[in-house]
């Protein structure tokens, strides 16, 4: 219903016969106005006509004159100084015009009906009622200009919330774009190297891909997944990885067996633990650990992995800036906006990743 108002209200604004009959339809009222008032104060009616007719282009004029000159050309502008002097020189004007008025319809009575005392005509009563009038008239134009820019303005802020909101769907396509083929490459080479060996765990492991592909290929398109879901996932590659690294990796993971059905964010969570076999195993000289515990509190997801590290030369880049991470990070923020709190701790021999992560029902 107010989207169908506001829609009337703008077509009538971008009509000029619309806007030309509310104008005079206006300036009609006023007339009458002019004329039932003077009626009621004056026992000539020659005065009445004169006064109704004196005044009304008057105020006329200094209503438009303020409402098109005078505000947008110095108020708008902040020109202060002029605005209220041209403002009182206007005002001044008018005074003047309204003496003339009253002086013509005294000399008219006096010439064609009897003598009678100006104080009779009520000379204030005419300065009143045209300031009234200009100053009705200017509050008019100034309410219905400040509703026209607040719907500007919501109109505005709809658009732009809209294109913000297609960019960061197109940004957050791009980014599960980007985790699809990384993850994928990585579990190829696993699959490879079990191959070249003739490993009797290669069936299992194309088994626990098979799983992982309909997850990514299937379920993974929904914006929200079950964390159940999620987690199983992780569990299928981690199983991947374990395979690989049969004698030189000690894990500890702890994940609830109840995940109330909560709904979480496909693959936000398989970079960290990429990140942990990547950096922490693979090119650890001895025996590498990871440690990985997910905990539910309410809907408050809290899910951390610390894992050992190679230590860095000089010239290599931080782990934490990682392009696993970065986008990681991106992800959260367009998903999860003031809903997360995400911690990474880089030590000497260990590297840490600590989420809290609001979730949905």
């Amino acid at each position: 219903m107010t989207d169908r108002i506001q829609h009337i209200v703008q077509l009538a604004r971008q009509s000029k016969t619309f806007r030309s009959a509310y104008h005079l339809l206006f300036w009609i009222i006023v007339a009458f106005f002019y004329f039932a008032l003077f009626s009621w104060n004056s026992e000539f009616r020659e005065a009445t006509i004169i006064f109704s007719a004196g005044l009304l282009p008057v105020a006329i004029s200094e209503t438009y004159f303020f409402n098109h000159f005078l505000f947008p050309r110095f108020l708008w502008k902040k020109r202060y100084a002029r605005f209220f002097l041209y403002s009182f020189y206007t005002l001044l004007v008018g005074v003047w015009l309204s003496f003339l008025i009253v002086f013509y319809a005294l000399i008219f009575i006096l010439t064609n009906k009897a003598a009678i005392s100006p104080t009779l005509l009520h000379p204030e009563l005419q300065i009143v009622s045209l300031h009234f009038i200009i100053f009705l008239g200017i509050a008019i134009k100034q309410v219905k200009r400040a509703f026209f820019m607040q719907q500007e303005k919501s109109e505005l802020e709809k658009a732009q919330l809209t294109t913000e909101l297609k960019l960061k769907e197109a940004e957050l396509k791009l980014l599960k774009a980007q985790v699809h083929p990384h993850f994928l490459f990585n579990t190829l080479n696993n699959l490879y190297g079990l191959t070249l060996e003739k490993s009797d765990e290669a069936p299992a492991l194309v088994l626990q891909l098979s799983d992982i592909l309909d997850y990514i290929l299937y379920r993974c398109d929904a914006k929200l997944v079950d964390l159940s879901e999620e987690l199983a996932n992780l569990k299928n590659y981690i199983e991947i990885e374990k395979i690989r690294y049969p004698n030189k990796l000690k894990l500890t993971l702890e994940f609830p067996d109840e995940t109330e059905h909560l709904k979480i964010a496909p693959l936000i969570l398989l970079p960290f633990v990429e990140n942990a076999f990547k950096h922490g195993v693979s090119h650890f000289p001895g025996m590498a650990f990871i440690n990985m515990k997910a905990s539910l509190s309410d809907k408050n997801l809290t899910f951390s992995v610390e894992n050992s590290r190679t230590p860095l030369k000089p010239k290599e880049q931080s782990y934490s800036n990682g392009i696993g991470l970065v986008n990681v990070r991106k992800r959260l923020e367009l998903l999860y906006p003031g809903k997360y709190i995400l911690r990474v701790d880089e030590l000497s021999e260990t590297f840490s990743v600590n989420l809290i992560l609001e979730l949905e029902s």
